[in-house]
């Protein structure tokens, strides 16, 4: 991790220390008395980062929020505030929104800031939290993250903004020594006004560890590591360092989804497997330090690097009526996940049975981790019974002198029309027939089933729904007039029936039981179908870029048909789908060939778009610039606009998406948009400019762009003194670097690994002149 750069401001000088030790006195016996240390604490949380880009911005706020809620985070550390314009009201009622939000609606219910020096904490978050009369809108950890043990850290920031002003050796030594001091202050003014004070630590000495763990609420302690196998071996001594004072200290493991570290490995395993696997190590811990340890939770370097894991969903389905009967039940069922947990009950199975009344809910994990919880479901108690069902034997219509047995569904009592009290009754007369049933305190009505005792019908008629001559592997539907009750001579008891052989069909109507007329047969003969075509491609039926279209052609035939409607032997094809052709036989018959599936395979990309400028890429504060995109099918910048051009005036790197349709489309190269003030003048002397280009020193940058080191030549006329600042892109100086130059060639050396991606102006002052490059960082 890397540190923000911050400026020194005044040291406001509190005495509460010993208010503070006290109370970690009080709570360290507490501790003590109860012989174990405290898990369990359930701290989840993540960094995040570039605060100032996508505050107040709703749509990236949301994204952030649901994914904290999604995946079960209740600690945000915001970690680079400085970017973010604290002398702006706006800007700070976005941030208080933003947090507020946070902890009302998404589960949070912890927020830290994370910084460098006190004099950042007392100048801009105490005043923050001071202004806010909400609660929710409030820090309340003070985290400090000053990498005292890393070289590279050292030189590259600490050394020039923090160390050498203050009178620091810019040594480890001397690191050690600055971030002890603002610490302290730190602490103390968050024991002052009611804060958690928290360090980030990676690889301090014993000696550092216990000064720090003697006064910290709580250690924020790295495991970097690109798999979860040996997180806790790599952190065992550290955690023994904290516990050698012999109290007990709060802790949270800290991960990293980094590239270089664990953001391949979180691809195929849930976020919160490290954390478990760190938690049964310590458990598993046999060493007497154990007891001192509080591991509290775990936390993520950082959201933006963190995979987007699926979110989880909650939902329950009822198989039955949620009000039921006293003895009855429902059983309700979770939709799809990795494991459940009801409420109330506890039961851990994805469907449970539900007998009592109440609201119930289910909490649904999925495979990445992450859960949710259902809407609520209430179950109650009813009178009114499930209404019985009546199901006749045989045809409720039937001659003088036939019955039918009609039954009810299962119940505990049964109270028929006529009187009988039977599951099942004999029916032998007319009538509309109705049955109460009765279960525990509840009852339900039947609807009724009416009985009709008549004479025979009259003789029926077959009706076809097309001709009885057929075709082979077709059918036609054979159709008798209207009837109580029908019996076919293929003993089908249909209306209808659908007829695919040959052969004579005769039906008999009853009007009831036994009660019946037969009709005059239908005969139906079948024709030979033709020999079933084949369809095929002549080569790939994959459709992509290098095969745009398939041909499709039918075996021989005299008339074709396919699904498209075409009726030529072979058609081409350009979509994907299924694909058959039908022929048709001199009988009339047709035959249907087996389906071909055409697929797409991939997509077909646009060109890849160009940006065109209206004017130059280097604009003044205050100046725009529009970008004009060549011309796609639809438009996606890098700022989020839909448009085909964008007007902007401020610095940055500017991409357009380019769709030819779907999620198919290529992407520009980066414009890079400059913003400079007026540039200065050469001449520092402010002499005649008669030898100015004689003595102007030409210096150069390589690589430019660069990522970790970046090399600076220049050319001195004489031995001299040369200055060398780096200011960013905002005008804000980076770096003073001064150099004694020999006369002839000069090469200055640059670590720039440390420093943010971006535009900056490296400005060079030596034989009274001055000459100012760009370069770029990546």
């Amino acid at each position: 991790m890397s540190c923000w750069a911050s400026r020194t401001f005044y040291i406001l000088k509190l005495e509460f220390v010993t208010m503070k030790i006290k109370t970690r006195l009080l709570l360290l016996t507490t501790i003590l008395l109860s012989g174990t240390a405290l898990f369990g604490q359930n701290v989840r949380g993540y960094y995040i980062s570039n605060v100032g880009t996508w505050l107040g911005n709703t749509t990236e706020e949301n994204k952030i929020l649901d994914y904290t809620q999604g995946n079960g985070f209740n600690y945000i550390l915001f970690y680079d505030l400085a970017s973010i314009n604290w002398t702006s009201a706006t800007d700070k009622n976005k941030l208080a929104s933003f947090i507020s939000r946070a902890r009302s609606q998404y589960g949070v219910t912890q927020v830290g800031g994370v910084v460098e020096i006190y004099s950042f904490v007392t100048n801009y978050i105490l005043p923050y939290n001071l202004s806010r009369t909400n609660a929710n809108e409030k820090f309340d950890i003070i985290n400090m993250e000053f990498e005292f043990w890393v070289t590279a850290s050292i030189s590259a920031s600490y050394c020039s903004k923090f160390l050498s002003p203050n009178g620091y050796n810019c040594d480890t030594a001397g690191a050690w020594k600055f971030a002890w001091k603002e610490f302290k202050k730190i602490d103390s003014l968050c024991a002052a006004q009611g804060l958690m004070s928290e360090f980030y630590l990676g690889w301090p000495n014993k000696g550092q560890m216990q000064q720090i763990a003697s006064i910290a609420d709580r250690i924020l302690l790295h495991s970097y590591r690109p798999t979860d196998s040996d997180v806790y071996a790599y952190s065992k001594n550290r955690l023994a360092d904290i516990a050698s004072l012999g109290s007990t200290k709060k802790v949270i493991s800290l991960f990293s989804s980094e590239p270089s570290f664990m953001g391949p490995w979180l691809n195929t395993h849930p976020q919160t497997k490290p954390y478990q696997t760190y938690k049964s190590g310590l458990s598993a811990e046999t060493a007497s330090f154990k007891q001192f340890i509080d591991l509290q939770g775990y936390q993520w370097f950082t959201y933006q690097y963190m995979p987007k894991t699926v979110l989880a969903t909650a939902s329950i389905t009822a198989n039955g009526p949620l009000s039921f009967c006293s003895g009855g039940n429902v059983t309700l069922s979770a939709n799809g996940g990795a494991s459940y947990l009801w409420s109330p009950g506890g039961q851990t199975s994805q469907s449970i049975t539900v007998a009592t009344p109440g609201s119930y809910t289910v909490r649904v994990t999925n495979t990445s981790g992450t859960n949710a919880t259902s809407s609520p479901v209430t179950v109650s108690l009813s009178t009114t019974g499930t209404p019985p069902t009546i199901t006749a034997s045989g045809p409720v219509s039937f001659c003088p002198g036939g019955s039918v047995v009609l039954t009810s569904t299962q119940a505990s009592s049964y109270h028929w029309s006529n009187g009988q009290t039977t599951q099942s009754i004999t029916v032998t007369a007319s009538g509309s027939y109705t049955v109460i049933s009765g279960s525990g305190t509840c009852t339900g009505t039947s609807s009724p089933t009416v009985i009709n005792a008549t004479s025979a019908p009259s003789t029926p008629t077959i009706s076809a729904s097309g001709s009885l001559n057929i075709c082979q592997g077709t059918i036609v539907t054979l159709t008798s007039s209207i009837a109580n009750g029908y019996l076919w001579s293929n003993g089908a008891t249909t209306r209808s029936i659908a007829v695919s052989s040959a052969g004579n069909f005769s039906v008999n109507a009853y009007s009831s039981a036994n009660c019946y007329a037969t009709s005059a047969a239908q005969t139906v003969s079948v024709q030979a179908a033709p020999v079933r075509p084949v369809a095929a491609a002549n080569g790939s039926t994959n459709l992509s870029s290098t095969n745009p279209s398939v041909i499709l052609s039918s075996s021989t035939a005299s008339a074709f048909l396919w699904n498209t409607n075409q009726t030529t032997r072979s058609i081409t094809v350009t979509t994907e789908g299924s694909y058959t052709v039908t022929i048709t036989g001199t009988n009339g018959c047709k035959a249907t060939s087996s389906p071909v599936a055409v697929k797409r395979i991939g997509c077909l990309p646009p060109a890849i778009p160009t940006i065109s400028l209206s004017g130059s890429n280097i604009i003044a504060p205050g100046q725009t610039v529009t970008l004009i995109s060549s011309i796609g099918g639809g438009y996606l910048w890098s700022t989020g606009a839909t448009t085909r051009s964008i007007t902007v005036s401020t610095a940055g790197n500017y991409t357009v998406r380019i769709y030819s349709g779907g999620s198919c489309y290529s992407t520009s190269l980066a414009v890079n948009i400059v913003v400079v003030a007026p540039r200065e003048s050469n001449s520092l002397s402010g002499n005649d400019n008669k030898n100015t280009q004689e003595s102007l020193v030409e210096l150069k940058a390589y690589p430019n762009p660069a990522r970790t080191e970046m090399n600076l030549s220049f050319f001195s006329k004489e031995n001299n003194t040369a200055s060398l600042k780096l200011i960013d892109i905002t005008g804000r100086d980076i770096l003073t670097h001064n150099v004694s130059a020999v006369k002839g060639e000069n090469q200055i050396q640059l670590n720039v690994a440390e420093y943010s991606r971006g535009v900056y102006f490296a400005t060079l002052i030596c034989n009274d002149q001055k000459q100012t490059i760009r370069v770029v960082i990546e």
